[in-house]
């Protein structure tokens, strides 16, 4: 009954926190540096230009992310809690708790995703541990839950599959 209540608390949370606040969901991970690094790729700079047999979801992220570091891109690298790397070799799956980040290397905007209740849940940080997600509309917890639900091929669980970088292979 407890997860019931839990999960149904985490969906009103979902749906209606748009109405209040662009506030981050998912908690700031104290000690996420020391995670291993599962993946790097690149936020784009804003002139690039996407093969044309690219995903739709590396489409919508390039253009989504052009603006980061004034238009320049920036290195990016996905770290994973270490309680959950398991977890996250099958895409989960994830207990309860953060599970994994997107650091931007150069702008130090760092993208969390957690689970509760066994659903993702989203949050922009700085380097500082600082809520950014009013920053800008593509750090806000609801951009990051409409792009993961809309591409559940490649986001399974919260957790996408696809870097950029494998477009230009």
């Amino acid at each position: 009954m407890f997860q019931i209540c839990c999960k149904i608390s985490l969906l009103c949370c979902l749906l209606f926190s748009p109405l209040v606040s662009a506030d981050s969901i998912a908690s700031y991970p104290e000690g996420w540096e020391s995670w291993p690094v599962v993946k790097e790729s690149v936020n784009p700079p804003a002139d690039t230009v996407v093969p044309p047999d690219t995903s739709l979801f590396i489409q919508e992220a390039v253009k989504a992310y052009s603006w980061i570091n004034n238009g320049e891109g920036s290195p990016l690298t996905i770290r994973v809690n270490p309680k959950k790397l398991e977890q996250y070799k099958t895409h989960g799956p994830y207990t309860d708790g953060p599970t994994a980040i997107a650091v931007s290397e150069v702008q130090g905007i760092i993208w969390v995703t957690e689970h509760f209740g066994g659903l993702p849940i989203y949050g922009s940080y700085n380097r500082k541990g600082q809520d950014i997600s009013s920053m800008h509309p593509t750090l806000e917890p609801e951009f990051c839950q409409r792009c993961h639900e809309t591409y559940k091929d490649i986001c399974i669980n919260g957790t996408c599959t696809e870097p950029l970088l494998d477009a230009y292979k």
